[in-house]
């Protein structure tokens, strides 16, 4: 959720983070880079899972504090340069995103998330200098598309954590420090 005024087109977001780990020269990078450049909001595409997603967010997390016996900062915003954090859930040592999916289960099992939330929480520990991340999941179905206010089960909630090195935060730093001067200069990245 942003809760600052400025414009998105100013920031490079969490839910952005993957596209600054593309090909400079690729077509959906240098539209992307565009909406950068010229200051244009770009809309995000948004569909069913999305829409349900954000609906369950505050439940998803009421619902992990009520297991685990916590309670952290929710929707926080902090801005480091051109990168941008609007986070979900913020503990003393760690920050979470929240995912309703139905690949949650799977997710858990394998120990492993989609390497773009990945990106999404290295992202978020560079701007809140922070080392510790999660996602917090919770198992989609048929039904709570259909009915995205019925009660929620413990038995579908996973807290994935996933690891973050300083080496990957230092790597997304210089790309962001690079991207912050191209925009400041008005122009676009080169490989290499």
């Amino acid at each position: 959720m942003i809760t600052e005024t400025a414009s998105r087109a100013n920031f490079i977001g969490g839910s952005e983070a993957n596209m600054i780990y593309m090909g400079y020269d690729t077509k959906t990078f240098k539209q992307w880079w565009q909406t950068k450049i010229e200051g244009i909001d770009e809309e995000s595409p948004h569909n069913l899972h999305m829409a349900v997603g954000t609906i369950l967010e505050r439940d998803v997390l009421d619902l992990h504090e009520s297991i685990h016996g916590t309670t952290g900062e929710r929707d926080g915003c902090s801005i480091k340069g051109i990168a941008r954090a609007n986070t979900d859930y913020v503990t003393n040592d760690k920050v979470s995103d929240v995912k309703v999916s139905t690949k949650a289960q799977e997710w858990h099992k394998k120990g492993k998330v989609p390497i773009q939330y990945r990106r999404q929480l290295i992202h978020y520990c560079y701007v809140l200098n922070m080392s510790q991340a999660s996602i917090i999941a919770y198992q989609s179905s048929e039904e709570l598309l259909n009915n995205p206010f019925i009660d929620l089960s413990e038995n579908d909630l996973y807290e994935i954590e996933v690891e973050i090195k300083e080496s990957d935060i230092k790597k997304h730093q210089q790309i962001i420090e690079y991207l912050e001067l191209c925009k400041e200069n008005g122009l676009y990245p080169q490989e290499g």
